[in-house]
């Protein structure tokens, strides 16, 4: 009786260890590539860095850069670019799973070109090389599918106020400060875990 008892014991400290090495199986990095990301810039091409900050797998710290491309449509075709840098804590409620959902916020920065035909300040229709700086926080959704202790795939939708938006025509020597405004982004990733 006392060895099945034992036995018995061990099996269920072996399955409940098991349980918990499976939990936290999950390594505490990520590298993500983002081959489609879009946002106020354009679209683009992006990569993240996120660090899992405590033992229960529920605080994230992510960087994340992008880069987008957006052509004005005007008939020189210029190709504006533009990069942005988010990083922004994130929270996981059920920690680390096969299916992991997060909310967080970050400050962003980002900066590029405007070059294009367009009105300028004495309505005449003229090409401007313009610079752009927007500046804000935003609050980010995030749904992470670990396929694997060591690869996801996932989606990011983030939207803040941009309290900065500024753009200098080089051209002219003129700022515009557009005030308040709004910064949307959205991308597709896929990470490697460590």
């Amino acid at each position: 009786m006392f060895k099945k008892l034992l036995t018995a014991l061990l099996v269920l400290v072996m399955a409940t260890g098991a349980a918990t090495a499976q939990q936290n199986s999950y390594g505490p990095n990520i590298i993500r590539i983002m081959p489609l990301t879009a946002f106020n810039g354009g679209v683009g091409l992006g990569a993240s860095y996120e660090r899992i900050l405590d033992k229960d797998g529920k605080i994230g710290l992510n960087i994340p850069f992008s880069l987008g491309f957006n052509n004005n449509g005007d008939y020189n075709n210029d190709m504006n670019t533009t990069f942005m840098f988010n990083p922004g804590i994130k929270f996981y409620p059920g920690g680390q799973r096969k299916v992991t959902y997060a909310l967080g916020a970050s400050v962003f920065t980002s900066f590029g070109t405007n070059n294009g035909y367009r009105y300028d300040i004495n309505q005449s229709y003229q090409y401007v090389n313009a610079n752009t700086l927007q500046a804000g926080i935003m609050v980010n959704n995030y749904l992470q599918f670990n396929l694997s202790p060591k690869v996801n795939i996932g989606l990011e939708l983030g939207v803040g106020p941009a309290y900065i938006d500024q753009e200098k025509d080089v051209t002219n020597n003129v700022m515009y400060n557009h005030g308040l405004n709004v910064m949307g982004q959205f991308s597709f990733h896929i990470g490697f875990r460590f």
